[in-house]
């Protein structure tokens, strides 16, 4: 699996995950604090990952839960990916036996015209 996928803020490749959570704990310099509002004006997703972090009350802990959203994040994904495999099996299996079900019928007719012949 692409391991982009499962960090949520890696999205975009203008602002790395860290910048974006000292941006969220105002531990920026006010250029380095600029620079990281014109680049979530131009993305809107980082836009939105920033609009969801702000509401977190316990700044010191915005880390952790970025990590704990990157884990659910790969288990959901994980959790997907296994319903989707799972799923492929049952259509295979339909051409399948239908293909067998019809040679069968084939064979059984023509052994019915040989015997009356």
């Amino acid at each position: 699996m692409n391991n982009d996928l499962l960090n949520i803020l890696s999205h975009s490749k203008e602002t790395d995950q860290q910048k974006l959570l000292d941006y969220l704990e105002g531990k920026l310099t006010p250029e380095e604090h600029h620079e990281v509002e014109k680049l979530l004006i131009d993305s809107d997703f980082e836009n939105d990952a920033a609009e969801g972090l702000q509401q977190v009350a316990d700044k010191p802990r915005l880390p952790q839960v970025v990590n704990e959203m990157n884990k659910m994040l790969a288990k959901k994904l994980l959790e997907r990916r296994k319903k989707l495999l799972k799923k492929k099996s049952p259509e295979l299996l339909i051409p399948v036996a239908t293909t067998v079900i019809i040679l069968l019928l084939v064979f059984m007719f023509y052994i019915l015209l040989r015997g009356r012949l």
